[in-house]
């Protein structure tokens, strides 16, 4: 049995929406693991603007 030109079509079209769903998939996924890792630098950067905060008040306590 062989497929007739809109049958081809429609297997193209299936194909295509599939390997488009896999790509949104994986791009949702690296969003999803790049905002723990930039909420996890952006923490520790706020501890460092803190303590360099409070290391500049004591100096000028000093003065």
């Amino acid at each position: 049995m062989t497929k007739s030109r809109s049958d081809i079509k429609v297997s193209e079209v299936q194909l295509k929406e599939s390997s488009d769903k896999k790509q949104k998939m994986t791009m949702k996924k690296g969003y999803q693991e790049m905002a723990e890792i930039n909420l996890s630098i952006s923490k520790l950067c706020f501890e460092v603007e803190r303590e360099a905060e409070s290391y500049y008040d004591r100096i000028a306590e000093c003065e």
